[in-house]
């Protein structure tokens, strides 16, 4: 009997193991089906029902099936009350077919719970705060309106976001509160906000390093005394950092450092930036051919922040020289004063023209846009129509300039708008009277995920009381790259008894663009271009289409296009390639 009972034992030890693999494998798959739900719901069911993890994967066992299975009522009440659903209906099921298992839920929402009382309070020095006033109206918490929890926490983020901003270090909620009445089926909100004290700026201190005080302090757009703004502090950061003087720039308010007035110390720490850089870049467009050129910039010549930079441009038919002496302005980060020379060599088909000019201007920022107003001095010489001149002219002028784009290299909506008027008299050392404006601008939507729409316009008219004495670099000229794509560079206007386009008093260039990515970076666009450069409102209006290839590279969009001028006579094909960004 003992041999016997040995055996058995011997026997089960070896075929357990077996028989638990075997078992295993005819446990199958688990397939979990959802129904009654849809969107962000359905996706928050997905992620929180615990069965379904299981889905469309090996079986762990029956007993583990069946223990997910019984969980799905509350993890299905866990996905759907944030979304204010409270009240809701399932119907599931558990069967095993053909070794797999298969669950069901039906779900059937009920109407969300809405929001009945909502109570915001605040306490504090935040009481006699003009900007939490009307604190209601600025969360999304409104009587009647459906619950989502969301929302509730998107309040308290703004209430919070709010008290950082105004300088309320030490707010904190007392109360925060959402209760849920299933009797009434009403959701009622209570904040109570202690604001605490407002903070103070105290002395705002820099480390040691290349600039004068004098000229760090004028990056500080508050003064001690007023009321901490973090938006405040964040623009003084950018502010030093956008400029070319630093490599490194964190502002710290000193919490722990603040008096019994709550007047807080600000510490601006810095690196400066290398003191000197150079640039070099190499290009190709079918309006200008192969170019280099060649920067080189000197980002402080002194303790007061005075840069100089130069510039080189040499390419088929335009070759330039350029410097600049800046001085930093009041406020260094938008304003400064430049001290500026260019020669500028131009030989096309059609022009040939020497420009050499100096002059003064003064940049400065205005609620967002860049304005610069200029007084220079040019001296031309060029030919026209077989006939070489020279003109004067002191050139007084000033551009409005705004520009706003989520990302300049890869915009997906934005626009860049220009506004300039220039203008000369003949009692201030100018050979004739004129006055001139443009007004330009380029816009970028985005229609889907794909598709983007690229518009352009530019307007360009002048008054001039002898208009054969204003040069060619003063004259409106269309056709090419970034103008009327499907005619030749500079080719659209009235033209000299020799065939040359001699420019024009006045300028009208539109375009309508769409591009569609394909596969990532690689965009596909089509395109109708019209402008013209005329003297007459009458002349004709030039039109050109095409269809052209985009590459987003790291340096911004790469263009290839094929235009067809309709305006002219037999078919012309134009190629164009651009470099650079879309504003």
């Amino acid at each position: 009997m003992r041999y016997l009972a040995s055996l058995l034992v011997l026997s089960i030890l070896f075929l357990a193991p077996s028989v638990g693999v075997a078992n295993n494998a005819s446990n199958g798959n688990v397939y979990v089906s959802i129904e009654g739900v849809d969107g962000r719901v359905a996706n928050n069911v997905r992620s929180l029902l615990s069965i379904y993890a299981l889905h469309e994967q090996s079986a762990p066992g029956a007993a583990r099936v069946r223990y997910l299975h019984e969980l799905a009522h509350r993890d299905i009440r866990r996905a759907v009350t944030p979304y204010g659903y409270y009240q809701f209906e399932l119907e599931s099921s558990l069967e095993q077919r053909d070794n797999n298992w298969y669950a069901h839920y039906e779900i059937r929402l009920g109407s969300a719970i809405p929001i009945g009382t909502v109570s915001i309070e605040i306490q504090g020095e935040a009481q006699e705060d003009e900007a939490f006033r009307n604190i209601r109206n600025r969360v999304n918490l409104r009587s009647g309106s459906a619950l989502r929890h969301s929302q509730y926490e998107s309040a308290k983020n703004r209430i919070r976001d709010l008290a950082a901003e105004r300088g309320y270090y030490q707010a904190r909620f007392v109360k925060q509160e959402l209760r849920i009445d299933l009797d009434s089926y009403l959701a009622h909100v209570e904040l109570v906000l202690d604001s605490g004290p407002r903070y103070r700026y105290g002395r705002v201190t820099f480390n040691e390093g290349h600039l004068d005080e004098d000229l760090l302090y004028r990056f500080v757009t508050f003064e001690q005394g007023q009321p901490v703004s973090s938006n405040e502090i964040i623009a003084l950061q950018q502010g030093m950092a956008g400029t070319d003087y630093f490599g490194r720039v964190e502002v710290q308010p000193l919490w722990a450092e603040a008096d019994d007035d709550y007047q807080v110390p600000i510490a601006v720490n810095f690196e400066p930036n290398k003191r000197r850089y150079y640039r070099t870049g190499i290009g190709y467009g079918t309006d200008t051919g192969p170019r280099i050129r060649f920067d080189v910039n000197q980002r402080w010549v002194n303790s007061r922040g005075h840069r100089v930079n130069g510039q080189i441009q040499l390419s088929e038919i335009l070759n330039s020289v350029g410097a600049s002496y800046i001085i930093p302005g009041a406020r260094p980060q938008t304003d400064q004063y430049a001290i500026r020379a260019l020669y500028r060599d131009e030989d096309t088909s059609s022009t040939q023209s020497e420009l050499f000019s100096v002059g003064v201007s003064w940049q400065t920022e205005l609620t967002r846009t860049q304005r610069v107003i200029a007084l220079d001095w040019q001296t031309e010489r060029d030919v026209l129509d077989g006939v070489s001149r020279r003109s004067d002219f002191l050139l007084p002028s000033a551009s409005w300039t705004r520009v706003h784009a989520d990302n300049r290299l890869d915009v997906d909506r934005g626009f860049r708008l220009n506004f300039t008027v220039r203008g000369a008299s003949t009692d201030l050392l100018s050979d004739t009277d004129f006055l001139q404006s443009t007004l330009s601008g380029k816009f970028v939507t985005r229609l889907s995920e794909r598709v983007r729409i690229l518009s352009r316009s530019e307007i360009g008219l002048t008054a001039s009381g002898n208009f054969d004495r204003v040069p060619t670099s003063l004259r409106f000229y269309a056709g090419g790259d970034n103008s009327v794509r499907g005619y030749g560079y500079r080719s659209i206007g009235p033209r000299t008894e020799l065939g040359d386009a001699r420019g024009a008093r006045h300028l009208f260039t539109g375009s309508i663009e769409a591009d569609y990515e394909f596969r990532t970076n690689w965009r596909f666009a089509v395109f109708t271009d019209v402008g013209n450069a005329f003297d007459e409102l009458d002349d004709p209006i030039k039109v050109g289409a095409g269809f052209g290839l985009r590459w987003q590279s790291p340096v911004g969009p790469i263009r290839i296009d094929l235009a067809h001028g309709f305006s002219e006579p037999g078919d012309t094909v134009r190629l164009h390639l651009t470099i650079g960004p879309d504003l």
